[in-house]
């Protein structure tokens, strides 16, 4: 075995001393009373990594940590973030096909409601907002005709009975 650590001649790890070096000439990390890698070596203040952080920090919520790339292969947030009362207009203007006319009523309040909130507060989603205000008054519209046309054809048949 080397004096320093590194690996004997069969392949399998020699003793490691604290403060030697490996057979690279690299120096050897400290080792715990286990004979695994002492974090508390690690480079900066006692129990804190090369960067002087404690092994437990995170960074602020939208900031890159100290060992992330901002170009790393996920997406960062950025933007603002959407209305939920756009979502849910949008929501019941698509969905008064199932629901019926109530579900237009709740999109077209949903809908003025959310416009008048993106316009205070900055947020996105006016493009749904303004969708499902139109699906909810195009549909309570409908739902309104085929009640008048429906009725008008049942009152019809009841005359001409008599």
């Amino acid at each position: 075995m080397s004096a320093g650590g590194g690996f004997d001649q069969a392949g399998t790890p020699g003793d490691q001393q604290p403060g030697g070096s490996d057979q690279f000439g690299q120096p050897a990390q400290p080792a715990d009373q286990f004979g695994g890698p002492d974090p508390a070596g690690a480079p900066g203040a006692f129990g804190a990594g090369p960067s002087g952080q404690q092994p437990g920090w995170q960074p602020p919520y939208g900031q890159a940590g100290p060992y992330v790339q901002a170009s790393a292969g996920w997406p960062q947030m950025a933007g603002r973030r959407t209305n939920s009362l756009a979502i849910a207009a949008l929501c019941c203007g698509i969905g008064q096909v199932i629901a019926g006319p109530f579900a237009g009523i709740a999109a077209i309040i949903l809908g003025a409601m959310s416009l008048q909130q993106i316009r205070l507060t900055g947020e996105e989603g006016r493009g749904m907002a303004m969708a499902g205000l139109v699906l909810g008054i195009v549909g309570t519209i409908l739902s309104v005709l085929v009640i008048v046309f429906v009725l008008a054809i049942f009152s019809r048949a009841a005359s001409s009975l008599n």
